[in-house]
């Protein structure tokens, strides 16, 4: 099972793709140009997984999730 979520950060769009795996939920950023960016850890719940994404777009410099 996964699930997208839609994030503006600091005016660009980004896409949260979330997926459930049998090690937990796997978290990926993916920008407008399709590039993505996973997360190495495995989160306990999809709300762990969409937080730490969130987190890292606006705690890091955005054009990090650029391409």
């Amino acid at each position: 099972m996964s699930t997208n979520k839609q994030i503006t950060v600091e005016g660009h769009q980004f896409e949260i793709v979330t997926e459930q795996t049998r090690a937990g939920w796997r978290a990926e950023v993916v920008n407008t140009v399709k590039t993505a960016f996973a997360f190495d850890p495995t989160f306990m719940s999809e709300e762990e997984a969409i937080a730490h994404a969130s987190d890292a777009l606006r705690s890091r410099d955005v054009s990090d999730f650029l391409g």
